[in-house]
């Protein structure tokens, strides 16, 4: 069965604005300059999360500190997130076609069932895979473990994402990627994995079932 990796945040929630905006409230909190726009974010953004604060302003060692902060105010405010455009269409094509969906993210899965319950789109997916913390470290771990006890052959997967994380998680697991433009990265980064991009989800499910 062919498989679709799915990373969440960016990619099929569109939360970019809400993660700028909790940024900004951090900094302010902290007394550092803001971000000025949601390019410079995207410009900045990137894993580990840790190395992205101090390239925000945020020294390393406020990192233990700083996230719960960021988390409660992401939580209060994530309602005012929608799907990535086209997220339904895409998500509606790979079950037509037969594909087996699976969610694979740096976030907490608890925090994750969540977010994607709201939507009600829950039922495409064979398995949600998340971290059991809130600090949004690597999740090939976890990638790996599932593949293993799920014997998937990697051969058979295509991992869908918006950072160069994405890219590197898909190397590690040993399948394709498709890295998917308007999430947390730009354009411009996501070049440098030499990956497939798409400027969308219609043109990333169009590549995936290439």
């Amino acid at each position: 069965m062919k498989t679709i990796i799915w990373d969440w945040n960016g990619t099929l929630l569109n939360d970019v604005q809400v993660s700028f905006d909790c940024l900004n409230y951090i900094l302010k909190k902290y007394d550092k300059p803001p971000v000025p726009t949601v390019d410079a974010y995207r410009g900045i953004f990137g894993f580990p999360v840790k190395d992205y604060y101090a390239r925000a302003g945020i020294d390393g060692e406020l990192f233990n500190e700083v996230a719960p902060l960021w988390m409660d105010a992401y939580m209060k405010n994530e309602f005012s997130c929608g799907l990535q455009p086209g997220a339904r269409e895409a998500l509606d094509a790979f079950r037509a076609a037969g594909f087996r969906q699976v969610i694979l993210s740096a976030s907490k899965r608890e925090n994750l069932l969540c977010q994607i319950a709201r939507f009600n789109i829950l039922p495409y997916f064979d398995a949600v895979l998340g971290l059991s913390h809130i600090y949004a470290t690597s999740k090939e771990g976890i990638g790996k473990d599932w593949m293993a006890q799920s014997r998937t052959d990697p051969a058979d997967c295509v991992m869908l994402g918006d950072t160069l994380h994405d890219a590197d998680v898909a190397r590690a697991l040993g399948c394709r990627c498709v890295l998917v433009c308007g999430g947390h990265q730009l354009p411009a980064t996501l070049q440098t994995a030499g990956c497939a991009m798409a400027a969308d989800l219609i043109e990333a499910v169009r590549l995936a079932m290439g």
